[in-house]
């Protein structure tokens, strides 16, 4: 199994990236997160980029300590790019290659537990050298194992309110057409064992009537007087006019909702425990809402 901690192309009088990171970001108590990804395309690369420059910019008062990939550079070209994107950013890459776990998983090996174990084992060992006060899992593909959620505080994005249905992306927005839900939204949460079933952090909304929904309702509806919703949702797909609007409404929203959370962190509004978040000294156990957050981020300024 491949694994390496990548520090470099021998720059800079041949100091690791790690070495470079911390010699020049070093501010006491500076807030510091981990970056997991699986860098299998441009939206992991976009992602990552915008939150480092949120970070250099001040928007987000913190740095990025590392990126940790369950992919290595030579396994697909995503991978090398990913690879070498971290490296332009001057980033410190660890990497620990997930492809035979990968195989047992698509292989229903009996042992995959076992193996899942080991691999987090192995990612805790090659990140003993970081402080991070969180890790955002930003496109990383593989559900982490128990002992992974107990050591570290990880942060996911999943496509529903706290309490709303749990899935892929499409089956959230499928579900909420499926029961003509009034709202839609995002949240962002602590992992857990129970996948999609972590403590909510922060959340948004948004109203799925008014003017840009009610006509596609009404479409919808007329639809459904000829045809079932399996039949409409198996021949339309994300095409589906309701469909897509309620798709590109979320997702417009989603990198907000993750620089966001990492704003209020850093300037310490919101506290993570292990309990789930925290403002001041209350335990929010339905997450913070920041709908109004994202809502005048997403003004245009003048």
């Amino acid at each position: 199994m491949l694994n390496f901690v990548h520090g470099g192309l021998g720059k800079n009088g041949g100091q690791t990236a790690r070495q470079r990171f911390f010699e020049y970001h070093r501010v006491i108590d500076m807030f510091l997160c981990g970056w997991f990804s699986s860098g299998r395309g441009q939206g992991s690369i976009d992602l990552l980029k915008t939150a480092h420059q949120k970070m250099l910019s001040g928007f987000i008062p913190g740095r990025i300590a590392y990126v940790f990939c369950d992919r290595a550079p030579n396994e697909t070209p995503a991978a090398t790019r990913f690879a070498e994107v971290v490296e332009s950013l001057n980033l410190p890459l660890v990497i620990h290659s997930s492809r035979e776990l990968r195989e047992k998983i698509r292989l229903h090996d009996p042992e995959v537990e076992e193996a899942r174990l080991a691999f987090d084992h192995r990612i805790i060992e090659l990140l003993s050298g970081y402080e991070v006060r969180v890790v955002v899992l930003a496109g990383y593909m593989l559900v982490l194992s128990p002992f992974l959620c107990q050591r570290l505080l990880c942060l996911n994005l999943h496509p529903a309110m706290p309490g709303g249905p749990t899935g892929t992306w499409r089956q959230v927005m499928w579900r909420l057409i499926e029961t003509e839900a009034s709202e839609a939204g995002a949240m962002m949460h602590l992992v857990s064992p129970e996948l999609d079933k972590g403590p909510p952090v922060t959340y948004f909304h948004f109203s799925l009537r008014g003017p840009h929904f009610d006509p596609l309702w009404e479409s919808y509806r007329n639809k459904r007087r000829r045809a079932s919703f399996s039949d409409i949702r198996s021949r339309e797909g994300v095409q589906e006019p309701l469909f897509a609007r309620l798709r590109a409404e979320e997702l417009r929203r989603e990198f907000p909702l993750i620089f966001l959370t990492l704003q209020n962190l850093a300037t310490g509004r919101l506290v993570l425990t292990p309990m789930g978040v925290k403002t001041g000294d209350r335990l929010v156990p339905g997450g913070f809402d920041i709908t109004d957050q994202i809502e005048a981020y997403l003004t245009p300024r003048g």
